[in-house]
């Protein structure tokens, strides 16, 4: 969605600023296309000015090393698959300690198995 939004946001702009450009060029110099003038000079400073704000607020971000704790990644269950499947297997802390794992389906289930030579 916030791609989207920037898109729309992004077109509007250039047809703003290709209409202002339009309004300039047909007329002649005067105090009437002065005021079409500094609109678009404040459009276009304003965007600069907000694009280089928020590089540097994503490099101030990035620099106190808190880019990944912002926001927790969400808790993913671990009773069925992406395919509604039940899985059966040891805990989590175990499976993520093996050395190898092998995946196996059945009877319908998603079954996870530590290989015992692996096994940690």
């Amino acid at each position: 969605m916030r791609n989207i939004l920037h898109y729309l946001i992004s077109i509007l702009l250039w047809i703003l600023f290709g209409y202002y450009w339009y309004v300039v060029v047909e007329r002649q110099i005067s105090p009437e296309s002065l005021q079409p003038l500094v609109i678009l000079i404040g459009i276009t400073v304003l965007g600069l000015v907000t694009t280089l704000w928020w590089i540097a607020h994503n490099k101030r971000i990035a620099a106190k090393g808190k880019r990944k704790t912002l926001m927790p990644p969400p808790i993913e269950p671990f009773e069925f698959d992406s395919l509604n499947r039940p899985i059966l297997g040891p805990a989590m802390p175990r499976l993520k300690a093996a050395y190898m794992v092998t995946v196996s389906v059945d009877q319908g289930n998603k079954v996870y198995s530590i290989d015992r030579e692996g096994d940690s």
